[in-house]
């Protein structure tokens, strides 16, 4: 990861040290119906905001053959990748479509192109840090939840979630959630008998 965040950008996508790929429609019991013999997918990675920086201030749609063409070596090096992963899609590919950190600061409002909320770096997970972010805010009756609250992801978000409904319900969820445990237990241990 350090040598990819380090490359030049005319050389980071040569380096890209990780791909998380979903395929959004496969997780739509309705998308089949819906759209017959068609799927989606989704690819993520990290890109540096300063490898774009310089057309932060251009139109979006409108930021020149230079962007586009940087933007390009990254979607393509992504797909190279893609098709290598998912060989059947090759030839079937109706629609692609890249973003940078420059798309997300336009169409989400991120201050420089965050995808996934807080920053979850090392500075975000030393103690202070973990201490100071809560789920009750100042404002009454906002909660904070998800992964900005614990850590980045699906168990984040989970253990998020935990957390903001106890802060919610004032009832600790991790003591329901082990009794609820030793219930099952104790019921599918009389079952096996």
């Amino acid at each position: 990861m350090k040598h990819y965040l380090d490359s030049a950008r005319e050389e980071a996508a040569k380096n890209m040290p990780l791909l998380f790929v979903t395929s959004p429609s496969s997780k739509d019991p309705t998308w089949e119906m819906r759209h017959p013999g068609k799927s989606t997918v989704a690819v993520v990675t990290f890109a540096r905001y300063e490898w774009f920086e310089e057309w932060k201030d251009k139109q979006v749609h409108k930021r020149g053959d230079d962007y586009e063409d940087l933007k390009k070596t990254f979607v393509d090096a992504i797909m190279q990748t893609v098709l290598k992963l998912y060989p059947r899609i090759e030839g079937r590919i109706e629609y692609l479509s890249g973003g940078t950190p420059l798309t997300n600061q336009h169409y989400i409002g991120s201050p420089r192109g965050e995808l996934y909320g807080a920053d979850h770096g090392i500075a975000r997970l030393q103690a202070e840090a973990m201490a100071a972010v809560r789920a009750e805010t100042a404002v009454p009756n906002l909660y904070l939840t998800g992964q900005d609250l614990c850590l980045c992801g699906f168990m984040g978000a989970l253990q998020g979630a935990i957390i903001c409904t106890s802060s919610i319900l004032k009832r600790n969820l991790y003591v329901d959630l082990v009794r609820l445990k030793r219930r099952l237990e104790a019921t599918n241990g009389k079952k096996g008998m």
